[in-house]
């Protein structure tokens, strides 16, 4: 079955690889680039820090980074110690600074869905553009042969869990109800 599974990756990544375009290009690099250290994420908690009404959803937005970027690049990332795609030749140069850690599962795409979980269970009325957002950035990370696509149905999961680990707990810890 895992043969199976790393064959059907192979294949959606050579099909992509074939389809790359310089207008794809120029859009999701830059999408991909903004979810580097979950800037964008955190560019969008500023606002909600800054109001009161909504500085629990900001610090929580933060927290599901957190725990999504210790489950996923802090420890299971090590443990299943899968070779990005980029270092396989799929006849595309790569777009993006070589990634420096593991493939499984995508960070970017886990912050993303984390962020993604937050805002659907505290500010329903972002959701749709931040989960359009999220899969972008979960595509982009394919598209750009840095991720299988298995990697980022891995981080959605991941994120989705984080996300809503984060909403659970967030009204608990003292320093976030202020």
């Amino acid at each position: 079955m895992l043969r199976q599974i790393v064959e059907w990756d192979n294949r959606i990544l050579r099909k992509l690889a074939a389809k790359h375009t310089p207008v794809l290009n120029k859009v999701l690099v830059p999408i991909t680039r903004s979810g580097n250290n979950g800037y964008i994420w955190f560019a969008m908690c500023i606002p909600l820090l800054i109001l009161n009404k909504y500085r629990l959803t900001g610090f929580t937005i933060i927290l599901a980074m957190i725990i999504s970027g210790l489950a996923g690049e802090i420890t299971i990332k090590h443990i299943v110690g899968r070779v990005r795609p980029c270092n396989r030749d799929f006849g595309q140069e790569l777009l993006i600074k070589h990634p420096a850690h593991y493939s499984f599962p995508s960070g970017h795409t886990s912050a993303s869905f984390a962020v993604a979980m937050v805002i659907l269970l505290m500010m329903p009325i972002l959701y749709i553009p931040v989960l359009l957002y999220a899969i972008l950035m979960g595509f982009s990370r394919i598209y750009l042969l840095v991720h299988y696509p298995t990697d980022v149905l891995a981080g959605m999961a991941l994120g989705t869990i984080c996300g809503w680990v984060a909403v659970c707990v967030s009204p608990y810890i003292p320093f976030f109800s202020f």
